[in-house]
């Protein structure tokens, strides 16, 4: 009997834990694989100063131009959007000095 509890332990622990999902997060606030698209938390992770390949680098993916795409090198605004989540940074003189974002 008491192997069978043993078994039914096991077996009820295996169903608990195959619906849990366990994300690791690296300390640049990066965007794994398991997590995918813009959350709240990339977006708190942008600071006022960052370059664009900084934001890159934190987003895991390039923003869409909006005007003359310049790599933030200058004066430019990026936008990065999916459904019904947008995040637009604007840049000046290549540092990052203004994030706006709807729906995250």
């Amino acid at each position: 009997m008491n192997r069978f509890r043993t078994i039914a332990f096991f077996l009820a622990a295996l169903i608990i834990l195959s619906g849990c999902r366990v994300e690791w997060s690296s300390s640049t606030g990066k965007v794994e694989e398991e997590e995918q698209g813009f959350t709240l938390d990339l977006y708190n992770n942008l600071e006022k100063g960052m370059t664009y390949p900084e934001v890159v680098d934190i987003v895991g993916r390039p923003g869409v131009p909006e005007g003359e795409e310049d790599n933030g090198e200058n004066d430019s605004v990026y936008r990065w959007e999916e459904e019904e989540k947008m995040v637009i940074i604007s840049f000046q003189r290549g540092r990052l000095i203004m994030k706006e974002q709807f729906g995250l």
